[in-house]
């Protein structure tokens, strides 16, 4: 196989991985929180206070996230079911008098040097309040450069802070499918060593889906095509749900009803 027939193998195979999911009741509504996010996995983070205070005064914020096939939503069929999606409609309910505007403009298999190249072109131009960047993936599947990729979303922070754009960075899925064949570690601490040094928030996907699945809220068995895009929908929807928790969480009482289930 070349490298790059496996770099595609790998690419479906993070696409289709880490979606299965324990089917909840039906009901959408934020009081039947069915994905909590316990406290642990945000309380030291720095605190998103201008789009905080935007979402919480009613005025427009606009909220652009990057990212990769799982940002896009591949797995569910539809951007419009992917977590960019979801976080729109949920910030919408939480806060009606604020104009809420999440421009999904995530490309599959982007690295992170892609991204910043697209900067200037395609994400400065919407005047985001705030950058939600999921990056490091296509980094690990391809074994690039750490160091350079950890000055790439170096670089990217600093133009979008220039811009006046809040940031977070979202670090990679968690799937036991490609643990053995992908060495995220590398990518992982270079992410949290960027967000340190910049004090921006580390939105810890991987952690927070491994705490679903070893709480059994996932199921990372399911393998029928069907199952697995229905399942693909819930967990997106769950993601969706924790970042506006994420994002707002400076917000008195903000989430109090709507993440009964979080906890240390």
């Amino acid at each position: 196989m070349t490298a790059g027939a496996f770099v595609r193998q790998l690419f479906i195979l993070i696409t289709a991985a880490g979606i299965g999911f324990v089917p909840a009741p039906v009901g959408s509504s934020d009081q039947a929180h069915e994905c909590p996010m316990p406290e642990r996995f945000y309380e030291f983070e720095p605190p998103l206070a201008k789009t905080a205070k935007a979402l919480a005064t009613g005025r427009e914020v606009v909220i652009v996230a990057l990212g990769g096939s799982s940002t896009l939503g591949l797995a569910a069929g539809a951007t419009a079911l992917a977590w960019p999606a979801r976080l729109g409609s949920v910030l919408t309910d939480r806060f009606p008098s604020a104009r809420i505007k999440v421009v999904n403009r995530a490309a599959a298999r982007q690295t992170a040097k892609q991204v910043l190249e697209r900067l200037d072109r395609d994400i400065l131009p919407l005047k985001p309040n705030l950058v939600i960047w999921e990056t490091g993936t296509m980094e690990a599947v391809r074994g690039s450069d750490v160091d350079a990729f950890r000055e790439t979303v170096r670089t990217g922070i600093d133009e979008l802070r220039a811009a006046g754009a809040e940031v977070v960075l979202m670090n990679m899925q968690f799937s036991r499918e490609t643990e053995a064949m992908i060495h995220f570690e590398p990518y992982l601490i270079a992410m949290r060593q960027v967000a340190d040094a910049h004090e921006v928030p580390l939105f810890r996907r991987r952690g927070i889906m491994r705490y679903w699945a070893e709480s059994g809220l996932l199921d990372l068995r399911v393998k029928e095509d069907k199952k697995r895009r229905q399942l693909a929908v819930k967990l997106y929807d769950c993601i969706g749900r924790a970042m506006a928790d994420f994002v707002t969480r400076s917000i008195p009482d903000s989430n109090s009803a709507a993440n009964p289930g979080s906890g240390r």
